[in-house]
């Protein structure tokens, strides 16, 4: 049973999806400045004298943070990662911002004094956010019989794991997320996938 929490990251991805997604794999990079959210590379942090475990450090991992202040919001990424592992990072600092772990007083970059409850309570939501951008409920459901996991995770552009982590998610609550998740069509080819299994292509949009 999803709580209210769980339905409003549910939400929040539904909107971002069903305004800002029209084709797979979504471009989450493009969608993050749509929310005023400026993208920082680690690239262009050494460019100006850092040095990469120094920024790690204050990231506190070495895949991306972020950032929200009077000047603006900004993510912070680790742009040497592996392209999925760089898109579901941007994805999922991006449902910080939005979901207001930000703006949690007790958030301070390299610095938060939350207890590890609220730390994995937010860690849990922004990573289920991400899945649900990157992999849409509706994709997955239409998909899931045809192509499998795999083939879903080839279509997303996303790992297995994190194809996978959707899957499971998605099982387990199917019912209130055909409720809740109500994106518009998505375009995709999906050519690559049908000559591995020899069947028939499928080319459509669905709902």
């Amino acid at each position: 049973m999803m709580t209210e929490r769980d339905r409003r990251v549910v939400l929040l991805a539904n909107e971002l999806v069903r305004r800002h997604a029209l084709t797979l794999p979504v471009d989450v990079a493009a969608i993050c400045p749509i929310y005023g959210a400026r993208l920082l590379s680690l690239s262009e942090l050494e460019e100006k004298g850092l040095d990469a475990e120094t920024v790690f450090a204050v990231w506190g991992n070495r895949d991306g943070v972020a950032m929200a202040s009077r000047r603006g919001r900004t993510i912070g990424y680790n742009d040497r990662a592996a392209e999925k592992r760089v898109r579901f990072t941007l994805a999922e600092e991006l449902m910080h911002l939005l979901l207001g772990h930000t703006e949690d007083e007790r958030f301070r970059l390299g610095e938060q004094s939350y207890d590890a409850g609220t730390y994995a309570l937010y860690e849990a939501e922004a990573k289920r956010g991400a899945c649900m951008l990157l992999v849409p409920p509706t994709v997955y459901f239409r998909y899931r019989e045809l192509y499998g996991v795999g083939g879903i995770a080839r279509l997303c552009r996303v790992s297995r794991a994190c194809a996978w982590t959707a899957a499971q998610y998605y099982d387990q609550n199917e019912k209130e997320l055909r409720a809740l998740f109500t994106a518009r069509p998505l375009k995709c080819d999906t050519r690559a996938l049908t000559r591995r299994r020899n069947i028939q292509p499928v080319r459509v949009s669905f709902s």
